[in-house]
This record gives C-alpha cells, sequence and structure tokens, in this order.
C-alpha cells in the first residue's frame, strides 16, 4: 500500500494584495508525474510586507512569517532572487526582489512553490514578508488486488481532518484520456457516483467538488491508473464548517458574504446575487466553507424575510454557530 498526499495548485496569479505584491508561478508537482491544477477552487495566498527600523547587530535585512492553514506540508525553504539570480539575504542591498517559497509535501513524494514578487528591501530598515497559504490536501491510496485485469477508483471527501463531507456532490470524479478534457471517458464498471472501475492507462482525472452552483474543479493531470490497483483518492478541504444554530424554525436557508457586505447594504435586508458566496439550504443547514470573515444572511419564510448576522469568523478545523 502507498500514500500519496499532494496539495492543489493553481494555474495563475492567486491573490494580489494590497501593498503590491504579486503571487505567480504557483506549482505542485509529484514525483511520480502527477500535475494538480485547479479551477474557481477556494485556495488562497495573503501576502503583506512590513518596515521597521533596523538592528545594527541584525545581518539580516529580511524575515520571513510563514503560516499554513490545515495539513498541507512537512517544511519549508525559500530563495531570495534578483532578475532570475539567487541573492544571499546577508547581501541583499535595498532594491525590489522575488521570493520564491519551495514546500515539502506532508506526504511524499512532492513539491509547491510559488514567487511572491515586489518584495522591497529598504535601506537602514527590515522587511518582514508574511505569508499565509490555504489550500486543499489530497491523499491517494494505492492498493494492489484482484480487479479483473481493471484499475478501481473511489474518492472521498472530509471537510477537515476528521469530519466527513456527506454532502453527494462533492468528489464527483470524471476521467478523460490525457490531455483530452472535451469528452469524458465512460467507466467499464460504475459502483455510485464517486467509484467505478476502468481500462488501465494514463487518465486526466477532474475531481468536482459542488458548492451552491459555485462548482469547484481539482485536476490529477498525468494519473497513471494500473492494472489490478485500485485508488482511494481522498480531499481534505482544509475548511470550517458553518451552521445554523438558532431555533427560529422559519429559517430555511443560510447565505455566505464578505464582511462588510451587510454595512454596505441601505433598506430593507435582502441577498445580493453577485457577491453571494455559498447558500446552504440542505436539511441540517450545514456547509463547509473557506477560512475567513463573512457576513451571513438567514432566509426566512421562504425568501420573504431576511437577517443580517455580521462578522462571523471561520477557522480551518473549526465548526461556528449561527444563531
Amino acid at each position: 500500500m502507498k500514500n500519496l498526499l499532494i496539495l492543489l495548485a493553481i494555474q495563475s496569479a492567486l491573490i494580489i494584495s494590497l501593498n503590491g505584491q504579486i503571487v505567480s508561478n504557483y506549482t505542485c508537482k509529484l514525483d511520480n508525474g502527477i500535475v494538480i491544477r485547479t479551477e474557481k477552487c477556494w485556495n488562497q495566498v495573503w501576502v503583506s510586507q512590513a518596515f521597521a527600523p533596523v538592528n545594527p547587530a541584525d545581518k539580516v535585512p529580511l524575515a520571513i512569517n510563514l503560516r499554513i492553514l490545515g495539513d498541507l506540508t512537512s517544511g519549508s525553504s525559500f530563495k531570495l532572487l534578483s532578475s532570475g539570480k539567487e541573492v544571499k539575504l546577508q547581501n541583499a542591498k535595498p532594491g525590489t526582489y522575488t521570493m520564491k517559497l519551495i514546500f515539502k509535501l506532508s506526504g511524499k513524494p512532492g513539491s509547491l512553490s510559488f514567487d511572491v514578487e515586489n518584495v522591497t528591501i529598504k535601506a537602514e530598515s527590515k522587511t518582514t514578508l508574511s505569508v499565509t497559504l490555504y489550500d486543499f490536501q489530497i491523499q491517494i491510496q494505492e492498493t494492489a488486488g484482484s480487479q479483473g485485469g481493471l484499475s478501481a477508483y473511489e474518492l472521498k471527501v472530509y471537510r477537515y481532518k476528521g469530519n466527513v463531507e456527506d454532502n453527494p456532490l462533492f468528489g464527483v470524479p470524471s476521467l478523460y484520456m490525457k490531455g483530452k478534457h472535451d469528452t469524458p471517458v465512460t467507466p467499464d464498471k460504475v459502483t455510485n457516483n464517486r467509484a467505478g472501475k476502468i481500462k488501465p492507462g494514463t487518465y486526466d482525472m477532474a475531481i468536482n467538488l459542488g458548492v451552491s452552483g459555485h462548482t469547484q474543479r481539482i485536476w490529477l493531470e498525468n494519473f497513471i491508473m494500473k492494472p489490478d490497483v485500485s485508488y482511494i483518492v481522498t480531499t481534505n478541504l482544509n475548511a470550517g464548517v458553518m451552521t445554523y444554530a438558532g431555533t427560529n424554525k422559519d429559517v430555511k436557508a443560510i447565505r455566505l458574504y464578505p464582511a462588510g457586505t451587510a454595512d454596505k447594504q441601505t433598506g430593507t435586508p435582502m441577498p445580493v446575487k453577485n457577491l453571494e458566496l455559498i447558500k446552504c439550504d440542505n436539511q441540517t443547514m450545514t456547509t463547509a466553507c473557506p477560512p475567513g470573515s463573512y457576513d451571513v444572511l438567514l432566509d426566512t419564510k421562504n425568501g420573504t424575510k431576511f437577517e443580517w448576522r455580521k462578522n462571523l469568523v471561520v477557522q480551518t478545523g473549526t465548526r461556528i454557530g449561527v444563531k
């Protein structure tokens, strides 16, 4: 049995901070050849830099404050670059640089890396570069055993470690021939919408995560599926959980918006469609959501009345109740 832990990657810049730092070249590759890409996913990198007077005894003009949310990595390193060439921190003169961050995945083998551009070093100052990384984690469990010459697959989803996501729309796979994403391959045997068997080959697997109309898609490209081997792919969203914890039986849904949305709205509370992040209207009114601060709109009496709950903070691996 082999366990591979992988972190999702995104194809382009993730975020531009208020101070002008740009995250680019976000790449995740496994040594076995699998490349991870995402579409419209929650993964983010938050970056900022601050300056303080330099201590004459401190010979290093830059420090990194690194925070990883959830179960993602087991180690990190960095390089300071100027025009593509590495510069030693002790020798860094005032100017603008690129910082390359390289992470060892918490499973093996594989690595995750990205660049932070526009890092500034000022004369007689020390720069503190703060980087917070949030992303999903995928565990691939590979087991040899009789499958009638086919390759077996099954997908599972966790909101966070130890908390199973029971929404059947989370973790639905589609398999495509490598590099051909126009038409999915029909499995030889379908067990359910998350499991089946297929002829051995090299595939691009799309993992579809449906969230109230906001579909996220994870690509496991160049996935070599061997005969008589089963693959269990587990997605850990590293998310938090938002649930309705009140007693008003007329509340039929909860709607999540960026913090500050409620204060910008005038008049009677109403949904703001272009800003709505998640709508949860299942029986338990419980939904996974990425870490962050939210304004929550309680949908009562089937959309005839709405009430705001402001600035609710969700953290990875925690559950927060809305009353």
